[in-house]
């Protein structure tokens, strides 16, 4: 068996790929820099694609602080159906005409500055010790209690219409740690009296 290489120490920023988790992205770096010894500092979904910073060796140890950092993300909301997972993955749970331009930009006002956000039930918050996804998946009822994040920015890059309605927007959004991307879907599109999901 090769010898793991203890000394390699340094950040790497990974590419992440759609359909890898944060977490099996790396074994790319595991396996190229011939060490265990590697931490990201911060989650993306499976489904989504970004940017990964990973800390290696004597490193590690400034995970928490990178993770600490304030995020920017682009986000393609699909407006009409809501998933139970939040994101293209999941089991439509309920559906809603999309809104108009005018209501979406209405809706998006009230998602600047600290707001209250539940987190989406399939997370890896844990409950009771385990992970709400798990309990979900077990069928168990998950809710998670509202905590405060922060929306600093935002601006919409662009929108897909049928007709008068917005069926998807593509945008920007600058935020505090922990803001989930997938409950800013499911509750702007609550605000303009539609449903969403992440695409």
């Amino acid at each position: 068996m090769a010898k793991k290489n203890s000394s390699v120490s340094g950040i790497v920023l990974l590419a992440k790929r759609p359909g890898l988790t944060s977490f099996s992205s790396l074994n790319a770096v595991k396996k190229s820099l011939e060490t265990s010894k590697v931490g990201h500092t911060g989650t993306l979904d499976s489904f989504a694609q970004g940017l990964l910073v990973v800390c290696v060796g004597n490193l590690t140890r400034l995970a928490s602080h990178i993770t600490a950092f304030d995020k920017s993300y682009e986000a393609v909301i699909e407006f009409g159906s809501e998933t139970d997972t939040l994101d293209p993955g999941g089991t439509i749970i309920k559906t809603a005409p999309p809104p108009g331009l005018s209501e979406l930009k209405d809706a998006l006002k009230k998602f600047s500055g600290t707001i209250d956000q539940e987190p989406p039930a399939f997370s890896a918050l844990h409950v009771d010790g385990q992970r709400a996804s798990d309990l979900v998946r077990k069928g168990q009822t998950v809710k998670l209690k509202s905590r405060p994040v922060a929306v600093f920015d935002y601006e919409i890059l662009e929108v897909k219409s049928e007709g008068e309605k917005v069926k998807y927007a593509r945008i920007r959004f600058d935020v505090s740690k922990g803001t989930y991307i997938r409950s800013l879907a499911r509750d702007i599109a609550l605000a303009c009296g539609s449903a969403g999901h992440l695409e």
